[in-house]
């Protein structure tokens, strides 16, 4: 099978299990599983010499969402990261955008510098009123 092949089933498996999980429709709640953390090398260095990763946090409920909450995974950063994008709140758990409202399909993304990446994943979140 071709790489070409290959993306495309990712990516139509993709769209296929995003269909089945989007169930916020007639009241229903969106889950965590509503919240896709990516984590991309940049391929850039830091000053420091450490790998700088773009992290990207896209709501896939249909519905607004708000005080999305991410577990860590022991991150640690050797840049700045913008604090209202991605604040510490709690034991390894992370406040994204302020916890202000990411609209459906929209995404909050910052970047971090480090030797590694951290494997992020969702914690909790709000529906913003009725969808």
């Amino acid at each position: 099978m071709t790489t070409a092949a290959v993306k495309l089933l990712t990516v139509l498996f993709f769209f296929f299990a995003v269909s089945l999980r989007a169930t916020a429709t007639n009241g229903e709640s969106c889950g965590t599983s509503s919240i896709q953390v990516q984590t991309m090398n940049t391929g850039a260095r830091a000053a420091g010499g450490d790998t700088v990763f773009e992290v990207q946090v896209k709501n896939l409920c249909p519905c607004s969402v708000r005080n999305v909450r991410v577990d860590g995974g022991g991150f640690a950063t050797t840049v700045e990261v913008d604090q209202t994008l991605f604040q510490a709140v709690d034991g390894g758990v992370y406040l994204v955008n302020a916890g202000e409202p990411i609209q459906s399909m929209a995404a909050v993304s910052f970047r971090y510098a480090w030797d590694h990446f951290f494997q992020m994943t969702p914690r909790s979140l709000e529906v913003e009123g009725q969808c």
